[in-house]
């Protein structure tokens, strides 16, 4: 049985994976996925930055545990890269925001249709019900670290 690309779950597991695969790098002894256009930290930045809209340096940091020099030079790659703008604050504060720009939109949406692609073509012989159990439990699982780390990522709604 092949798996729909654009399948709820797939969708759900490909974005959990990220957030997943975010926290594995984080451990001793891992190394970071690349590949594609967008390397892990583009990605995992843009998703933040596409889920919940502008952010500062500050919210960045409550997300991803990164510290503010790593992210000034993450910001600045995606800045680069056309993918993302420095804008004021829309609530008027003083911190600049981060804001996803259409090309960073296009080349995320490339990246993650890539992505969903690989993965359901791995677990294309998976049942419609085992997709989705393993979507939650991969879910409740980033739930429980992220209860554990006091850091919560954005969900696209």
């Amino acid at each position: 049985m092949l798996c729909d690309v654009d399948d709820k779950a797939i969708a759900v597991i490909e974005y959990e994976s990220m957030i997943f695969g975010r926290h594995l790098a984080g451990l001793p002894g891992r190394t970071r996925r690349t590949g594609g256009v967008l390397d892990h930290s583009a990605y995992s930045l843009l998703s933040i930055l596409q889920a919940r809209g502008p952010s500062s340096i500050r919210e960045l940091t409550a997300v991803t545990g990164l510290d503010a020099s790593t992210l000034n030079r993450q910001t600045a790659a995606l800045l680069r890269e056309n993918y993302a703008v420095r804008i004021p604050d829309p609530a008027g504060g003083l911190a600049r925001k981060y804001q996803i720009t259409d090309h960073g939109e296009r080349t995320l949406r490339e990246e993650r249709e890539a992505s969903r692609a690989a993965l359901a073509g791995l677990i294309a012989d998976w049942s419609e019900t085992d997709r989705a159990t393993f979507a939650e439990l991969l879910r409740r699982l980033n739930d429980a670290i992220e209860q554990h780390v006091g850091r919560h990522w954005p969900r696209p709604s």
